[in-house]
C-alpha cells in the first residue's frame, strides 16, 4: 500500500506551537487523515483534526510523497514534542483565502462535529478524509459530511432517490442547508471495489429503476447540469486554458466540431436527462453481503445516464464489464420502452472524458491555490482521453 510522509504544522487556534517530527502513514492518499490525527493525538496528548493540505510535493496524482498539512490542535499539547520555530510562511498559511472551505478555516471541523452531536448525542467522532471537495466524519452509526459550494449536497440528492428506492441510499438523519452539511446513517458493509455479478446486478438494475422515476422531476433539483448540449461552448473556453501540444489543440479543435454529430449520436439511444451519480465507480457501493447501498452523492449532476455506466466500466475489471453493460442496457429497455441504450456508449467514450474535463476546471476555479494540486492535471488528461475516443466514433 502506498505510503506519504507527513509534516504537520500544529497551531492551537491560529496560534502557531511547532512542527511535529516528520512521520509515515498508511494509505498514501492526500485527503486520508485518520492515521494523521491518530499519530498525532498519541504524540501530543489532545485530539486534533487536519484543517487542509498546506503543500505536497510531486507524487502520483493525490497521493504519497511529503505532504505538509495544518493541524489544530483542539487543547493545548504536551510540551516538548514540537520543533516552535515558525515557519516564514505561517503568516500567509493562516491568512483567510475567499474560496477557503468552511471546514479548513480554524474550528470548522469541530463546528460539524458540534452540529452533528446536537443530533445523535455526544458521541466520539474521528476525522476520516478532508480536501477541496468534503470533510467526512465518523460517529458510532453515522457519518457527518461537509460538501463544497460547488458540489450537491448529500442530504438533498439522497431524499430524492429515496423517495423511490428507500434502501438504495443511506437514511439522512439531518441537513443543514446553509453550512452543506449531510449527517447521514452508517451504511454497513464494504466498498464493492470488485463486485459480484449479483451485486452488480442489483445496484445497476435499481439505480436505472430510480433515474426513470427521477427523470420528470429535473427541473427541480438544485444539482449542476452538465447535459452534452453544454459541452461545445465550454469545450472552445477550456482549451487556451490547458497545457497542449500543437497537435492536442488541432485534434480537439476537430473534434470540437463533430459534436453536434455525436450528440445527436447520444439523444438516438433514446434515454431522458435525469440524475446522474457522477461517480459511480464500485467503491461508492457498500455492501454487506445481503444488501448493497450507493455513497457519496456530492457529485451528482442532472445529465445524461450514459455518464453513470461509462464511470463504472473504467473501474470494473475487463472481465465484467460486459455484464454491467448489459444489466444496464436491459434495465433501460425495460423501463423506456423502444430506446436503444447501447448506442450511447460510442459517444459516451467521448462526451464522458470531455464532461470531467470541464467538471475538474470548475473545480480548480472554485477552490483555493494550495488545494489545486490535487486537481491540476485533471483537466488535460480528460481532454486527451476524450481524444483517444474521439478515433472510436
Amino acid at each position: 500500500m502506498d505510503t506519504k510522509t507527513v509534516e504537520a504544522l500544529v497551531s492551537v487556534g491560529a496560534r502557531y506551537i511547532g512542527r511535529a517530527p516528520t512521520f509515515e502513514v498508511e494509505p498514501g492518499w492526500w485527503s486520508e487523515v485518520e492515521a494523521i490525527t491518530r499519530q498525532l493525538e498519541e504524540l501530543l496528548g489532545v485530539p486534533t483534526v487536519v484543517l487542509r493540505l498546506v503543500h505536497a510535493d510531486d507524487a502520483a496524482r493525490g497521493r504519497g510523497g511529503r505532504v505538509v498539512y495544518h493541524v489544530q490542535a483542539l487543547d493545548e499539547p504536551s510540551p516538548g514534542v514540537l520543533d516552535t520555530t515558525p515557519p516564514p510562511e505561517w503568516d500567509s498559511i493562516v491568512a483567510p483565502d475567499p474560496l477557503r472551505a468552511g471546514w479548513a478555516e480554524i474550528d470548522g471541523p469541530g463546528r460539524l462535529i458540534d452540529w452533528a452531536r446536537s443530533v445523535v448525542g455526544p458521541l466520539d467522532a474521528v476525522q476520516v478524509k478532508t480536501w477541496n471537495l468534503s470533510c467526512l466524519m465518523r460517529l458510532p452509526g453515522a457519518w457527518a459530511k461537509a460538501s463544497s459550494r460547488f458540489c450537491s449536497l448529500d442530504a438533498d440528492i439522497i431524499e430524492h432517490v429515496r423517495r423511490y428506492d428507500e434502501t438504495l441510499a443511506p437514511e439522512v438523519l439531518a441537513a443543514s442547508r446553509e453550512d452543506r452539511w449531510s449527517l447521514l446513517a452508517h451504511a454497513d458493509g464494504v466498498d464493492c471495489w470488485d463486485p459480484d455479478l449479483p451485486t452488480i446486478e442489483t445496484v445497476v438494475d435499481r439505480w436505472v429503476a430510480v433515474q426513470v422515476a427521477l427523470a420528470a422531476q429535473v427541473p427541480d433539483f438544485s444539482a449542476p447540469r452538465v447535459t452534452p448540449q453544454a459541452l461545445a461552448a465550454g469545450l472552445d473556453e477550456l482549451i487556451p486554458r490547458v497545457a497542449l501540444s500543437g497537435n492536442e489543440v488541432d485534434g480537439l479543435c476537430r473534434l470540437a466540431a463533430r459534436l453536434p454529430a455525436i450528440i445527436d449520436e447520444l439523444d438516438s439511444a433514446g434515454l431522458p436527462t435525469t440524475l446522474v451519480h457522477g461517480d459511480f465507480h464500485p467503491g461508492n457501493w457498500r455492501s454487506d453481503g445481503t444488501h448493497a447501498v450507493i455513497v457519496d452523492w456530492a457529485d451528482t449532476v442532472v445529465g445524461h445516464p450514459g455518464l453513470d455506466i461509462k464511470r463504472l466500466r473504467d473501474f470494473l475489471p475487463p472481465e465484467k464489464r460486459d455484464y454491467a453493460t448489459e444489466v444496464w442496457a436491459a434495465a433501460w429497455r425495460r423501463e423506456v420502452p423502444g430506446c436503444d441504450p447501447l448506442r450511447a456508449l460510442s459517444p459516451m467514450n467521448v462526451l464522458g472524458p470531455l464532461t470531467y474535463a470541464l467538471t475538474y476546471q470548475r473545480f480548480l476555479d472554485t477552490i483555493e491555490p494550495s488545494e489545486r494540486v490535487y486537481h491540476q492535471d485533471d483537466p488535460g488528461i480528460c481532454l486527451r482521453e476524450a481524444l483517444r475516443g474521439g478515433l472510436l466514433v
